[in-house]
Formats: C-alpha cells, sequence, structure tokens
C-alpha cells in the first residue's frame, strides 16, 4: 500500500465502511486505510465499445442507456453528487496509482500533492476541490512527468478548484494553485550551456520538467474553474492559478477559467500546448504570460484586470528566458494566438500597464485581438524584435498602440528596445491594425461583462489556419458578437468583484 497517499473521509459511514474494508482484507498492517475500487469508465466515451451503453459514474461502470441507472454525461448526475452536505476527504502526499475523485464527495489539499509515478488522477464532473489556506506550505496540485489529470467537467456541472475557506472569507492567494509538468521541449541550459531540465516556479523542490516529446500528453482540462489561488514564495518565484511546465501538444485544455488569483492567471514555460477558451479574471500579476521557449497554439482568450491593484498587470506578457540571454536560446519562445479580448483595468494607475508587453527575446504571432482599457497597448524591450502583430484593434487610456519612446526620455518615455519604434510598427498598413473603439458594453463590468461588440468586427480580420484553429473564427476578438456568450453562460465561469 501506499503510505504517501492520505484519504480520510470524514462522514461516519463512510469511516465504518472502511473500516469493515479494512477487517476484510488485513489491511490494519498499514497506518491508514485508502478506498480504491476498478473503474470500468469514468465518461460515456468510454463505453463506446457497447453498443447504446452509457458510463454510471455512481459505479463506474458501462450500462445501457435505457438502464435508468444515475450518470452518463448527458443524464443524471450520481447520487450525493448534488447534495450540498458531502462527505469531506483529504487528500496530502503523493498519488502513485490511478485514481478517481468522485462528485458524490468534497476533497481538501493539504500541502504539495505530487500525481506521479505515471499515475492518472481523474476527477468527476461536478466536482469540488479545496485548496487548504496554509502560508507555510500551500495546497497546491501537482501532476508530474508522465503522469496526467482527467478533469473534464461540463458547462454546468464544472469542476471548480477553490479556496478551503468559508465562501464569503476566500481570498486571491488562499492556496497555491494547479501545477501540469510534462516532457515537451523547453529552453532550459546549465551553467555549461547544456540543455537540461528546468526547475518549476513556486516549488523549492521535486518540480523538474521538460524533454524532447513535443507531442507529450499531461492529460485534460475541460469545463474547469481555478480560483482565489497563487502564492508568491519570494520574487519572481510564485505558483500562478494555472501553470503549464514542458507541457506537450498532446494536452488537452479547453474551458478553462482562473479568477482572483494573486498572480498569472495563466503561465507557459516551454512546452507546445496549445489551448481554447481560456478566461482570466482579476490576476495579481499578468493574464497569459509565457517564457522558457513556449510554442504553443492559442485562440478565443478573455480577460478582465482588476482596477483594485496598482501594479505592472499586463494582458500578455511574453519572454524568451528571463535572463535574457545571449544569443537567444533555442527553441525560442514563439506562441500562436488569434481571437482574444484583453480589457485592461479601465483607469489609470500608478504603475505602468501594457495590453501586451513582449521582451528578452521571444518571438510573438498575435491576430485577431483587441486590446483595451490599458495604458498603453504594446510595449517591446528589445532592439531587434521578432514579433507579427496584426488585424487587431487597440483603444487604451493614454495612447491606444503604444508610448514614443526617446533616448533622452524618462521613465516610460525612455527607449528601452534601441530606437524600435512600436507606433510605426503597428501603424504598417499591411498589418491592418486599427486604433478605435471596438464597441464592446461591458468589458470592465466584474459582475455582468458583455464581452463581444455589439456587431462582428469582420473588416481586416485574419483568417485562422485550419490545423488546431477555428478557423471559422474570422473576426477580431474573441467573440463574434454581443449574442457570443461562450464565457459567460452555463455555470463553468463566474464572474465577481470578489
Amino acid at each position: 500500500m501506499n503510505h504517501k497517499r492520505r484519504l480520510v473521509d470524514s462522514s461516519p459511514a463512510a469511516a465504518l465502511a472502511l473500516a469493515m474494508g479494512a477487517l476484510a482484507t488485513g489491511a490494519f498492517a498499514c497506518s491508514f486505510i485508502i478506498e480504491q475500487r476498478d473503474v470500468q469508465c469514468n465518461s460515456d466515451a468510454d463505453c463506446a465499445q457497447f453498443d447504446g451503453a452509457i458510463c454510471n459514474l455512481t459505479d463506474s461502470i458501462c450500462v445501457p442507456s435505457s438502464s435508468g441507472s444515475a450518470g452518463g454525461e448527458g443524464g443524471n448526475p450520481p447520487i450525493g453528487c448534488t447534495s450540498a452536505d458531502k462527505p469531506t476527504v483529504e487528500i496530502a502526499g503523493d498519488i502513485t496509482e490511478n485514481f478517481t475523485l468522485k462528485c458524490d464527495k468534497n476533497y481538501i489539499l493539504k500541502g504539495q500533492v505530487n500525481v506521479s509515478a505515471k499515475a492518472t488522477l481523474t476527477i468527476e464532473k461536478g466536482t469540488t476541490v479545496l485548496g487548504e489556506t496554509n502560508p507555510q506550505v500551500p495546497a497546491a496540485l501537482v501532476v508530474h512527468p508522465g503522469s496526467k489529470l482527467i478533469a473534464v467537467g461540463t458547462r454546468d456541472e464544472p469542476i471548480v478548484f477553490t479556496s478551503s475557506k468559508p465562501p464569503k472569507d476566500r481570498m486571491p492567494g488562499d492556496w497555491g494553485g494547479v501545477i501540469l509538468l510534462g516532457n515537451a521541449p523547453t529552453n532550459h541550459v546549465d551553467a555549461n550551456g547544456t540543455r537540461t531540465p528546468g526547475q518549476i516556479e513556486g516549488l523549492t523542490n521535486n518540480g523538474q520538467y521538460g524533454g524532447i516529446d513535443e507531442n507529450d500528453s499531461s492529460g485534460t482540462l475541460k469545463y474547469v474553474r481555478i480560483e482565489y489561488s497563487g502564492v508568491k514564495l519570494a520574487p519572481n518565484n510564485e505558483i500562478n492559478g494555472l501553470t503549464f511546465g514542458g507541457v506537450g501538444r498532446g494536452t488537452i485544455i479547453d474551458f478553462v477559467q482562473v479568477r482572483h488569483v494573486s498572480d498569472d492567471c495563466f503561465e507557459f514555460f516551454g512546452g507546445t500546448v496549445n489551448a481554447k477558451h481560456l478566461a482570466c479574471q482579476y490576476s495579481g500579476d499578468d493574464a497569459f504570460d509565457w517564457d522558457q521557449g513556449y510554442r504553443g497554439k492559442l485562440q478565443f482568450l478573455v480577460a478582465q484586470q482588476d482596477p483594485d491593484i496598482a501594479e505592472e498587470t499586463n494582458g500578455f506578457e511574453g519572454d524568451n528566458d528571463p535572463l535574457a540571454l545571449t544569443p537567444a536560446l533555442e527553441p525560442r519562445s514563439e506562441p500562436t494566438i488569434y481571437n482574444a479580448t484583453l480589457c485592461g483595468k479601465g483607469v489609470d494607475v500608478d504603475k505602468e500597464q501594457y495590453g501586451i508587453l513582449l521582451r528578452r527575446s521571444t518571438k510573438a504571432n498575435i491576430f485577431n485581438t483587441i486590446v483595451t482599457g490599458f495604458e498603453s497597448g504594446l510595449d517591446v524591450r528589445d532592439a531587434d524584435p521578432e514579433q507579427n502583430i496584426s488585424s487587431s484593434i487597440f483603444s487604451n487610456l493614454v495612447n491606444d498602440f503604444a508610448y514614443a519612446e526617446t533616448s533622452d526620455g524618462t521613465g516610460i518615455l525612455q527607449d528601452d528596445d534601441g530606437g524600435f519604434d512600436e507606433i510605426a510598427f503597428l501603424s504598417e498598413p499591411d498589418r491592418k491594425n486599427r486604433e478605435e473603439d471596438p464597441g464592446i458594453q461591458d468589458c470592465f463590468n466584474p459582475s455582468a461583462p458583455v464581452f463581444g461588440p455589439a456587431t462582428s468586427l469582420t473588416k481586416d480580420a485574419a483568417v485562422p489556419p485550419d490545423d488546431f484553429f477555428d478557423a471559422g473564427a474570422a473576426f477580431i476578438g474573441a467573440f463574434k458578437d454581443a449574442s457570443d456568450t461562450w464565457a459567460t453562460s452555463g455555470k463553468w465561469a463566474v464572474w465577481s468583484p470578489n
């Protein structure tokens, strides 16, 4: 038995059942008891080999669709999943065998919980996972290279990672966050310039990532919400809401919201993972951050910044490596992004804030993006930048496109990119960028946002390539128009000022 994993069901009935099981199996030789059951299925897709079968999520077995059994992705949730008084299970230490968190219980992460040894942790739709508030040992779920997290919710039965505090007391930084680590390439090198695994931010040990498999899979996250997370252990050493370290494109990321986080909502450290439908509300730092050679594809991104945080919080922040080594480390960071709506604070604050900040030799390909409500749209901090920003709309507080930097300027007007002219760059006719109001009604409304424009912004929009991207999204922004509500309908995403 694995003594590093502790699952404690706090209900008396569950405790009695487990004790009886222990008596029957002679398990009292262990210091604690783990409930394990054979699993035939976790979703209806697992039952596709049987004609007309669905997955009974209560017993994890395939049953005829006409049986009336609880479960099935389109049917009723398992008995107990909608109960307001679920038993509570504590999870601590290492998960080294395949295991499923079922929606008829709540779960509390205690400290750093590691999924390792090629184990798969599956979380049922409608399940809530609580992160314990402990500043000395922040709760975090860490999926290590070779292991997987399968967390597939639905539009109205999402999987939620949140704070263990009572709802009215929850705040950003209550717990750590979710960290996926994989075997995809990064540009980490040692002091001799030799390729080496990276050590993920936010973990002081046992956090290596990166390899050579671009198609590596760390699992699936779909209809997942992560909130009140993010812990700053030291300067430039933080746990974000959702962190990717060397995650490969075999991983599926779709419909994930991170909200009320003390650091970045999403950060990509190298890797090739692709993602769609990402939503960020009120990050303490950047909404979307990349470095260490990230080369994935992103589409349908929306961010809303917190006007009460007077920090340099940006929409996109991109680096190649934090030390800005020259020549630039390979592989170079070069994400390709289509269809984003970045809503800044909507008010000018003491510190500078940019819709897009690119530096330290990163490349980037950004199309069909709305940048609005920031102090300024773009800041580049490289002498020889290699970015492509096209078919986008900028409408900001001080300068729509960018500040006019000069060699004798001071502060934000001081040249920091070897004379590169961001305004001239964005204004090049072939780029088809515009300075204009995108016509979004409630981009900054924290409780009832409307992120789509009144009418679809198809003029000069780029057509996404038909590989990973939705090629039909030939419009500017993450939403076709005001009736496009992928981020604000259903129960999977929540928008509120606290």
